[in-house]
């Protein structure tokens, strides 16, 4: 499996991080997880419904996800949203 972060995902992920070491700590740690495990329970791999059907998401921390979209093996991870705004 490959992981792939889009440059869009990494500015968010770096302005969502910025002063806030707890959240940086957690993100590293729930793709340390994927890279492992895609399928691992701590991050509540599912793919989304209706117009985003061919995404996917991942649990961060309390309502925040990352989105996806899979390939073959590759997930290429794109935004960071929190529930709501999907």
């Amino acid at each position: 499996m490959t992981v792939y972060f889009t440059t869009s995902f990494q500015n968010k992920a770096s302005k969502l991080i910025e002063g806030n070491l707890q959240l940086q700590k957690k993100l590293k740690k729930q793709f340390k997880i994927f890279q492992q495990n895609p399928y691992h329970l701590g991050l509540r791999l599912h793919k989304l419904k209706g117009k985003r059907s061919e995404q996917y998401a991942i649990w961060i921390e309390g309502n925040l996800r990352a989105l996806a979209i899979k390939d073959e093996e590759t997930y290429t991870f794109f935004d960071l949203v929190t529930h709501d705004q999907y």
